[in-house]
C-alpha cells in the first residue's frame, strides 16, 4: 500500500485533509531508531508500525479535531461563550401595539399634548351592538362600544381634550361611522364621553363617558382600528385594532317608551307636605350635599350628594341643573346637557303651560304658595309632544299673582336623563327641603 493510498482512505473517512508528507515524516522517524532483531521477520517490523502509528495519530487527531462531515458541530469553548456573551448586544425588543378586540379588554395610555404626556387615559372594550331599544341607531348601522376614562395629572396644553381626538379609521386609513348622538335612552346607561374642560375642574371631576361608533353594515368585513390623535398634534400618539372582520350583530328592535308608573305620596315627619314613596330616593338623601343660586330667586337647595350640580354656565345660574350621573357641556353653554334630569329655572312672567295638564297640587314650598303639576304630551293648546311624553314639575309663585310672576319653576321630564320615576320623588324631596328668601 502506496502513501497516496493511506492518506485518501484517512481522508474519505475523516473527512479532512492531512498533510501530504504526515506519514513519510513518521516513517523516518521509526527508521532512523536503532532496531533489534530477534527473527527472520523482524526487518519487516518498523516500516508496519510506522504504517499502524500514523494511521492511529492521524485518526485520532481528525476524529478529535475535526469530527464527521454529519451530525451537530461541537459546543465553542467556555472562553469563546464568556466572549461572545460579554460583547454582543441583545437585540431591543419591539413595543408592542395595543389592541381593543374583545369585550373587557383594557388599555392605559399617556394621555398626551404638544408637551408631552399630561396624565394617562384607560379605555376599556365594550360590546358590538346591534342598535340600541331607543331607535337612536337605524338598523343599516350597528354600534362599537368603548368606554374612556381620563387621570389629569396637569393642565393639558391645548386644554381642550375628550371625544374628538379619538377616530374610528378602516384599513385605508379613512374615518368610518359616526359617534352615536348622545339624549336618547341609551344615555342612561352610557353617558357620552364629552369635551372637556368645559366648566369643570379636570382634577376633582370624573373624566369618564363612552365612543359609541356608529358603523355602517356595509363594513363588517373590515378591520377597524382606533386612532387617538389630540387637538395640536400632527400624527397620531397610537393606532390600535378594534375590530377584526366578521358578522355584525343583529339590529335591535325599537321599544315604545312605557307611560309613568302609578305612585303613591305619602306623608314623612321631615316634610311640609306629601312627597312620593321611593324607598331609592330615600336612601340617596341619606347623604345630601346642598348648593345655593346666587342670582334672581335665590335658592339654597338640598339635593343627594351622589348627584351632581352645576356652576354659572352661558345663561344658567349656579345650582340650576341636577344629574345622577357625571356630565359635561357641549359646544352650546346654553344647551342642557342630556344627563341632567331636573331643571330649576327663574321666570319674569307666567311659566305657563301647553300640555294636557294631568296634576294640579297646590301646596307651599318655600314659605311661597306654589303647584305641584304633571302634564302630558299632546297636540292642544300648542303642544307638540308625543302622548306617551310626561312632566312633573311645581311653580312657585313669587309674586302677586303666577300669571303676572315672577315665578320658580323646577321640573324634569320623560326625556331627560335618569330615570323619570326617581327623578319625580327626588324632586320633591328637593322642593319640601328648599330654602327661599323672604
Amino acid at each position: 500500500m502506496t502513501d497516496d493510498q493511506i492518506v485518501e482512505y484517512l481522508r474519505s473517512r475523516a473527512g479532512a485533509q492531512p498533510p501530504m508528507d504526515l506519514v513519510g515524516s513518521i516513517v523516518d522517524a521509526i527508521e532512523s531508531e536503532p532496531q533489534r532483531r530477534h527473527s527472520w521477520f523482524m526487518p519487516f517490523v518498523p516500516a508496519a508500525a510506522a504504517v499502524a502509528a500514523a494511521a492511529a495519530v492521524l485518526v485520532a487527531a481528525l476524529l478529535v479535531g475535526q469530527g464527521p462531515r454529519v451530525g451537530p458541530q461541537p459546543a465553542s469553548s467556555p472562553t469563546a461563550a464568556v466572549t461572545s456573551a460579554t460583547t454582543a448586544s441583545p437585540a431591543p425588543s419591539p413595543t408592542p401595539v395595543p389592541t381593543l378586540l374583545v369585550p373587557g379588554d383594557e388599555v392605559t395610555l399617556d394621555a398626551t399634548d404638544t408637551e408631552g404626556r399630561w396624565g394617562s387615559v384607560t379605555l376599556t372594550r365594550g360590546e358590538d351592538v346591534g342598535g340600541y331599544d331607543d331607535g337612536s341607531v337605524p338598523p343599516e348601522s350597528f354600534v362599537i362600544e368603548v368606554n374612556v376614562e381620563y387621570l389629569a395629572e396637569r393642565e393639558p396644553n391645548p386644554e381642550e381634550f375628550g371625544a374628538p381626538d379619538w377616530t374610528l379609521v378602516g384599513a385605508d386609513g379613512q374615518p368610518v361611522g359616526d359617534v352615536v348622538a348622545s339624549g336618547g335612552r341609551h344615555e342612561i346607561a352610557r353617558p357620552a364621553l364629552s369635551f372637556y374642560p368645559g366648566a369643570i375642574d379636570i382634577f376633582t371631576n370624573p373624566l369618564q363617558g363612552w365612543l359609541l361608533f356608529q358603523v355602517p353594515r356595509a363594513a363588517e368585513g373590515e378591520a377597524l382600528q382606533l386612532v387617538y390623535q389630540p387637538s395640536g398634534l400632527a400624527e397620531p400618539v397610537v393606532v390600535m385594532a378594534l375590530r377584526e372582520p366578521g358578522p355584525a350583530p343583529d339590529a335591535v328592535a325599537v321599544v315604545d317608551p312605557q307611560p309613568p308608573e302609578p305612585v303613591t305620596y305619602v306623608e314623612r315627619s321631615e316634610y311640609p307636605f306629601s312627597v312620593i314613596d321611593n324607598a331609592e330616593a330615600d336612601a340617596l338623601f341619606d347623604v345630601p350635599d346642598s348648593c345655593e343660586n346666587p342670582a334672581d330667586g335665590a335658592w339654597t337647595v338640598t339635593y343627594p350628594d351622589a348627584w351632581f350640580s352645576n356652576t354659572e354656565i352661558g345663561v344658567w345660574p349656579a345650582c340650576s341643573w341636577f344629574s345622577p350621573t357625571f356630565y359635561a357641556v357641549g359646544d352650546d353653554p346654553d344647551a342642557v346637557p342630556p344627563q341632567i334630569a331636573i331643571v330649576g329655572q327663574y321666570t319674569e312672567g307666567d311659566s305657563g303651560s301647553f300640555e294636557e295638564r294631568l296634576l294640579t297640587a297646590p301646596l307651599t314650598v318655600g314659605g311661597n304658595p306654589a303647584v305641584r303639576f304633571e302634564e302630558r304630551g299632546g297636540q292642544g293648546q300648542g303642544g307638540t309632544m308625543p302622548p306617551e311624553w310626561h312632566s312633573y314639575g311645581y311653580q312657585i309663585q313669587l309674586g302677586a299673582t303666577p300669571e303676572g310672576g315672577p315665578n320658580i319653576v323646577f321640573r324634569t321630564t320623560t326625556d331627560m336623563g335618569g330615570d323619570y320615576n326617581l327623578n319625580k320623588a327626588v324632586l320633591d324631596r328637593i322642593m319640601a327641603l328648599i330654602d327661599l328668601p323672604e
